[in-house]
């Protein structure tokens, strides 16, 4: 059995892989990660065999590694790019490509095979294009709706910091935090469709849509129809971890 960790930017997610079953574990804000908490989390947990974890936060991958060693004593093994297939990587330089982002990949290149573009909703929206011969040659990276309020309040001196609020149309809003929050929204939702729409139009064929990150839950009601995964990082991870049995065995 194996401890599978995805440490994001704003919360962790944990899952178990065991004679190739995903199960999922439970998710923790950062603020909350800590050796009382995962005790709690894996308390019934027996016979570990190996702990692996992708990080985009070494805060709070410390934490995680120290705290799930005492409660194991097995020392975590962190995915970094030496883990990579290059063979469907066709970009500049392999090394910049995230951890996080390469699981997303490779969980999604295994059910969808091509001509797929995950949206990633997180601190920052990621979308990644896998073209019709099953490459990743292309990306869009920009703030996140969160995120990008967030900015807008600490780099002006008069507008608020503005909280998820109910979404009007921007016709019917009438005050400054109604206005902030629909335009947030809807101008990430205009960015998502039209960053894809563009690259479609450039490539001459359409992407199938899929879904990912803590912050989709902003935005169900209007992607309700698209293909959802909350657990494509640690099924990438889970693919990784097989591809390296398998190629001991061998």
């Amino acid at each position: 059995m194996y401890i599978l960790v995805d440490v994001g930017n704003t919360a962790c997610k944990f899952a178990l892989l065991n004679k190739g079953k995903l199960d999922f574990v439970g998710r923790l804000f950062n603020s909350d990660v800590s050796l009382i908490k995962l005790k709690e989390m894996f308390s019934s947990v027996n016979s570990v065999n190996g702990i692996y974890i992708s990080s985009v936060n070494p805060k709070i991958k410390e934490i995680v590694m120290i705290s799930l060693k005492e409660i194991t004593g097995i020392e975590a093994v962190v995915i970094d790019n030496t883990f990579f297939d290059s063979s469907f990587l066709k970009i500049d330089n392999k090394e910049e490509l995230g951890v996080d982002l390469y699981c997303d990949l490779l969980a999604a290149k295994k059910e969808y095979k091509n001509e797929f573009a995950i949206i990633d909703l997180g601190t920052a929206t990621k979308i990644l294009f896998v073209d019709k011969e099953g490459s990743f040659s292309s990306c869009a990276i920009f703030l996140g709706y969160q995120k990008s309020k967030e900015i807008l309040s600490n780099s002006t001196a008069l507008l608020p910091n503005v909280k998820r609020g109910k979404i009007k149309p921007i016709s019917e809003c009438h005050n400054t935090i109604d206005v902030i929050d629909s335009s947030a929204y809807f101008s990430h939702i205009d960015s998502i469709n039209g960053i894809i729409m563009r690259h479609e139009k450039d490539v001459g064929y359409s992407y199938k849509r899929i879904y990912t990150g803590g912050n989709f839950i902003d935005f169900k009601d209007e992607f309700y129809k698209e293909n959802y995964d909350e657990y494509l990082v640690l099924k990438g991870i889970a693919i990784i971890i097989e591809s390296r049995e398998n190629n001991e065995k061998n």
